[in-house]
């Protein structure tokens, strides 16, 4: 079993979503983040007052998936971030187990 995490911009969702459900993915988790991005930084003023901003705003999908179905997954969250302007990361990890709360199962067969 693996753990996928991408970190993408806001307005790319929609399209990952559409990518996710094509290719038959219709469980996720999304987070509203802050992160940085690399050598760009905003200068505002706020009420006279100058801000530097160097967090901006992110959205953290994560998908659990058995081994045979990675490499489908992570093709469609590409697919996904490519339309849509091409930004964010995917990372995978292992994922030690599953367990459902309300029959206390375990195993891939959870996900």
């Amino acid at each position: 079993m693996k753990l996928v995490v991408a970190i993408i911009q806001p307005q790319q969702l929609p399209a990952i979503k559409d990518a996710l459900k094509a290719s038959e993915f219709e469980n996720m988790t999304c987070t509203n983040i802050l992160g940085t991005i690399p050598n760009v930084e905003e200068h505002h003023k706020f009420r006279g007052v100058g801000q530097e901003i160097s967090l901006f705003q992110k959205v953290r999908v994560e998908i659990a998936v058995n081994d045979e179905s990675l490499q489908r997954l992570v093709d469609a969250i590409s697919q996904g971030g490519r339309a849509s302007g091409g930004f964010g990361k995917i990372f995978v990890t292992n994922l030690a187990d599953c367990i459902t709360l309300a029959t206390g199962k375990s195993g891939p067969g959870e996900i």
